[in-house]
């Protein structure tokens, strides 16, 4: 087996600075109120004080959020959340 050198290229990582291709949003006619996003990606999803529905933080996901957002997408039982 022939091993190429290694490129000069800094490893990836989960909190590299690069920016996130993702974007989130939330359905509001949709949305119920049950707060799963928020538990799965609290740093992604607020919810209002009244009544609990979901909207999010920024339309852009942060590269460390995407994980958390795209379980919470699947996770929303009403399918409120779009990733795109």
């Amino acid at each position: 087996m022939v091993r190429l050198p290694a490129l000069n290229r800094p490893p990836r990582t989960a909190h590299s600075n690069r920016r996130s291709l993702v974007k989130v949003q939330v359905d509001s006619e949709r949305c119920q109120g049950h707060t799963l996003c928020a538990m799965i990606a609290p740093k992604a999803f607020q919810l209002d004080d009244v009544d609990g529905h979901s909207s999010p933080v920024s339309e852009e996901v942060a590269a460390d959020q995407e994980e958390q957002v795209s379980e919470a997408a699947h996770t929303c039982p009403e399918r409120a959340i779009t990733t795109f």
